[in-house]
């Protein structure tokens, strides 16, 4: 019988195939990140705030998943699996919405039904929202030579009164200095609070003209 010493049982162990105590790759850290636009609320416009009913977020499938996105070329997109979206996509475009509506002083009110509140001789939208880009655009930087790419944004929707129903698309991007989750999320929080206000002077002058049509 033969017998081993101390050292080398320890040697032994080191070399033998998945007995290594030793790492065999840096661990990979892990992040997740939300968007941030400013939180101020819609300006108010008029004497009383206009009713909104938030009929329904989406958000398309490429980019409805917790990864953060990037575009690297013509039908070339690779998810960030280390980087994440602490709250799915659709969940923090409706709460974001939410919140900045629901702030003293917005000339946005949330309602629940807005015919309800048609009836009642207000007037009120419906409004539906679909995100149909949330990425990081590496393949067509602007025309700086600082930059790496852009942070893109896209909203359709459908706004709806009591006669008519329009669908408006908003898009806004921010440049990227550079690839990094950080800057990423920083240029798509700007994009969304642009493309926030574009939709809130949207619905106001629906609104309006939805009483000059009545």
């Amino acid at each position: 019988m033969k017998y081993w010493s101390l050292p080398g049982l320890v040697i032994l162990l080191l070399v033998l195939p998945g007995c290594t105590l030793l790492p065999e790759r840096e661990p990979v850290d892990r992040a997740w990140f939300l968007l941030e636009p400013p939180a101020e609320p819609a300006p108010r416009l008029a004497d009383a705030p206009l009713a909104v009913e938030l009929a329904s977020v989406l958000v398309a499938p490429t980019w409805s998943g917790k990864g953060l996105v990037y575009r690297l070329g013509e039908h070339r997109y690779e998810p960030d699996y280390y980087n994440e979206w602490f709250l799915a996509p659709a969940e923090q475009f409706e709460g974001l919405l939410h919140e900045r509506w629901t702030r003293a002083g917005s000339a946005i009110e949330l309602v629940e039904n807005a015919a309800r509140v048609r009836a009642d001789g207000r007037p009120a939208l419906r409004l539906d929202v679909l995100v149909t880009g949330l990425y990081g655009d590496l393949a067509q930087a602007e025309d700086r030579a600082d930059a790496a790419g852009v942070g893109r944004l896209g909203l359709r929707t459908r706004i709806a009164s009591a006669e008519r129903a329009d669908l408006l698309h908003f898009e806004a991007q921010r440049p990227l200095s550079r690839r990094s989750p950080e800057r990423l999320v920083a240029a798509l929080s700007a994009a969304t609070a642009q493309v926030f206000a574009e939709l809130e002077d949207a619905l106001l002058a629906t609104a309006v003209g939805a009483e000059a049509d009545g």
